[in-house]
C-alpha cells in the first residue's frame, strides 16, 4: 500500500473515533431519534423567512411561526391523497420542494461559515432532485421519485428531514475538510 494511501486510512480512522466524541444538546422525538434542538430552531426559523418572503402583502405576518408553517407550507391530506390517486404533483408539493431545501441550505451556511446553495426542482409527475453544494463539492444529494418523502403534511415529519439533511450535509463538509486539510482539495480527484 502507498504510504499516502495508509496515511489517509489512518486520517479517516482518527476523524471518525473524534467525530464520536462530540456530544450535542438534543431531544428524542417520537422515533427515537436524537435531533439537535439549536438546528431544529434555526431551521424552523430560516423556513418562516422563506414563507415571510411569499408573503407579499403580510397577510401572514401576525401567526406564530408553527402557524405559518401549518398554513402555508404543510399540505392538506386532501393534497396527499390527490398526489397519491393520480400520480400528478399539487401545487403544494411544488412549492415545499424548493423552499425546504432553501432553509436547508440556510442553516447550512450558518453552522459552517460556508456558502451553501441549494438547487431544486420536481416535474409535475414527481420526478426531480435536490442538490445541496458548496463550491465543487456536493454536499446532500436527494432523488425524489413520484414526490416522495414529500408532500409533508406534519410540522414534525417536514422538521426532521430537514434537519437530518443539514446534519447530513454538515458531516460531509467535516469529513471532507478533514481529508483535503493536509493535501488540498485537488488530493481526492483523479
Amino acid at each position: 500500500m502507498e504510504p499516502m494511501a495508509s496515511q489517509d486510512i489512518a486520517l479517516a480512522g482518527r476523524f471518525f473515533q473524534e467525530s464520536g466524541a462530540n456530544k450535542r444538546r438534543s431531544r428524542t422525538t417520537a422515533r427515537g431519534q436524537d435531533l439537535d434542538q439549536a438546528t431544529v430552531e434555526a431551521f424552523t426559523r430560516r423556513l418562516c423567512n422563506l414563507l415571510d418572503t411569499e408573503d407579499f402583502f403580510g397577510r401572514h405576518a401576525a401567526l406564530s411561526n408553527p402557524e405559518k408553517i401549518e398554513r402555508l407550507f404543510l399540505a392538506s391530506p386532501e393534497d396527499k391523497t390527490q398526489s397519491d390517486f393520480n400520480c400528478a404533483v399539487s401545487p403544494k408539493v411544488r412549492l415545499q420542494v424548493p423552499l425546504l431545501f432553501q432553509a436547508v441550505a440556510g442553516v447550512m451556511e450558518e453552522k459552517s461559515g460556508s456558502i451553501i446553495q441549494s438547487a431544486a426542482e420536481i416535474n409535475g409527475e414527481g420526478f426531480g432532485r435536490a442538490l445541496l453544494y458548496s463550491g465543487r463539492i456536493i454536499l446532500v444529494i436527494k432523488s425524489l421519485r413520484a414526490g416522495f418523502p414529500f408532500p409533508f403534511t406534519s410540522q414534525e415529519k417536514a422538521i426532521r428531514y430537514g434537519v437530518s439533511c443539514v446534519e447530513e450535509g454538515l458531516t460531509f463538509l467535516e469529513k471532507y475538510n478533514h481529508m483535503t486539510a493536509l493535501h488540498g482539495s485537488f488530493s481526492l480527484e483523479g
